[in-house]
């Protein structure tokens, strides 16, 4: 297989994404066929939803300040080195700032719930990168829903059989033959719901070598995609998030533009590839 990146440009909170991704697939050249995948990431659907959250307006109370303290120092000294966790992230653990991670706390503990927001990071599939202001953005309310008007919407304009989904960075994890990610809800065939304890026993499954990180998690899928395995799909979104051209650095983003704050304007000018085409009979071929 073979993963292209199509480029959109930003779609703004509460616009329809289906006919910016058709114009997009049509500009990029690439000749879809049947059986090709089109991956959306899921925060593209969730601004088309307007499913935005504003951190600012939530007040702590004591379970956000319990969070805070538990992901800096139980996460940040013990359970992260006891799990692996990446150093780099670690270390942002041990430093996270007081105020903002309160309130982000906070709005986890209302928005999804305690047992997301007692994860360390990435909480619930809530997201701080590419929305304005002190904006956060849950998952799609619906993913299913638009998952299968873009497969109708293709098969219309372009006359493919395509398989649709839409996908989170957040991690799914293999333990034994069970797959298991610390997000809300995923796609069949992979558990999820159980919050912070995914996260836990997926990292559990890599330091005991019974399993570990598998992949990104598929939240939707429609098309004719079950002659695929969990561990194929997963495999599939994690390729997709790792051709995603996304800010890999807010801080470089701050610098450039003079700002502390991200806004709709800044978020117009950078580039987006929120879309990516796996073409599952093309040959990867490693760029030389």
């Amino acid at each position: 297989m073979r993963a292209y990146p199509i480029k959109t440009r930003y779609i703004r909170k509460g616009e329809n994404f289906i006919p910016i991704v058709i114009e997009a697939i049509k500009n990029s050249r690439i000749k879809l066929e049947d059986g090709d995948f089109v991956v959306l990431s899921e925060k593209m659907v969730s601004t088309s939803e307007g499913n935005f959250i504003d951190e600012s307006k939530f007040t702590p109370g004591i379970l956000a300040y319990f969070c805070y303290y538990w992901s800096k120092y139980v996460w940040g000294y013990v359970l992260g080195k006891l799990l692996k966790v990446k150093e780099d992230k670690i270390k942002n653990l041990r430093k996270l700032p007081k105020e903002e991670t309160l309130k982000h706390k906070q709005a986890i503990i209302e928005t999804v719930g305690l047992l997301y927001a007692l994860k360390p990071y990435a909480e619930g599939g809530v997201d701080l990168t590419n929305v304005p202001g002190t904006y956060a953005c849950p998952l799609p309310k619906n993913p299913k829903k638009w998952a299968e008007k873009l497969y109708k919407e293709i098969k219309k304009e372009l006359g493919v059989d395509v398989v649709v989904m839409i996908s989170d960075t957040d991690a799914t994890y293999k333990v034994l033959n069970f797959y298991i990610t610390a997000l809300p809800y995923a796609i069949d065939g992979i558990i999820s719901g159980v919050g912070v304890f995914g996260f836990i026993l997926g990292r559990l499954a890599d330091v005991l070598k019974i399993g570990g990180f598998a992949g990104c998690t598929p939240l939707a899928v429609y098309g004719d995609y079950k002659k695929y395995t969990i561990g194929e799909l997963v495999r599939i979104a994690y390729i997709c998030d790792r051709v995603h051209k996304t800010i890999k650095n807010i801080n470089e983003v701050f610098e450039k533009y003079n700002t502390y704050i991200i806004t709709e304007d800044i978020l117009k000018k950078l580039e987006h590839t929120p879309v990516v085409v796996v073409k599952m009979k093309e040959e990867y071929k490693p760029v030389k």
